[in-house]
């Protein structure tokens, strides 16, 4: 959809390009933000787009500010149409977390689809309203495990780092990134079940493959394997001083 959606605004402006020749420039592109990412810095989805056009044309092409909108909506858009799903306990989850009067916020690092498609990924699913606070790497510019990812959503929540429970999957930007930046943390070491189907060239596969921390790495006692552990789990850490 991303493909097809880029050639047909392009076509509008004049610019011609196949299917397969985007597709390609758009494998190509993975490893070109990967590199950008691993310096925990971040890429608009304009030069992410521009990025794509000029691998299919072999070189810069200017691409017109007014054509910004209907470009990004082609690029952004697919994820609405056929959207991941949502973790079947997510929602218990965060409703139990929330009935115990805990403040939420969600940190979460961008790929190709940015913090305003996400909220409404998050609204379509009806989890959007269990957060005080969305913090997204494309918005602040900076990806976990960089540290001001972490301060923004403490700032954010009105609360001291060291007063923050971070829980996430991944041992690297989650779990030592909220370390480093003062919270206490918490890795979900869940096997991801769909991780076989992506292919080498996928974001998910080039940001799996760039681990420098592994979840062997974490105490068994900061892991949990499902999301249901967490609230309880949250409660006791609390209960602790940092």
């Amino acid at each position: 959809m991303r493909y097809e959606g880029l050639q047909r605004v392009l076509a509008e402006h004049g610019l011609r390009f196949a299917v397969e020749d985007l597709k390609k420039a758009y494998e190509e592109s993975g490893a070109r933000l990967q590199a950008v990412w691993d310096r925990n810095e971040e890429v608009p989805i304009i030069d992410q787009i521009r990025l794509i056009v000029d691998l299919t044309s072999s070189g810069p092409i200017a691409l017109d500010a007014s054509w910004s909108e209907s470009l990004e909506a082609a690029y952004v858009d697919p994820v609405l149409s056929i959207p991941p799903k949502l973790s079947t306990e997510g929602t218990a989850v965060l409703e139990t977390v929330r009935n115990r009067g805990y403040k939420v916020g969600l940190i979460s690092n961008t790929g190709r689809s940015p913090g305003v498609a996400l909220r409404r990924l998050l609204e379509t699913y009806g989890v959007l309203k269990f957060f005080d606070a969305t913090i997204f790497s494309n918005e602040v510019a900076r990806r976990k495990p960089d540290r001001t990812i972490f301060d923004r959503a403490a700032q954010s929540l009105g609360a001291e780092n060291a007063a923050v429970v971070h829980v996430g999957d991944n041992p690297e930007a989650d779990f030592w990134g909220a370390r480093r930046a003062g919270m206490q943390a918490v890795l979900l070491d869940q096997p991801h079940p769909y991780a076989s189907q992506w292919p080498p060239h996928s974001l998910y596969a080039l940001a799996r493959g760039h681990h420098h921390k592994s979840a062997a790495e974490v105490p068994s006692n900061w892991r949990i394997k499902s999301l249901t552990e967490m609230p309880n789990l949250v409660d006791e850490l609390f209960q602790k001083p940092p």
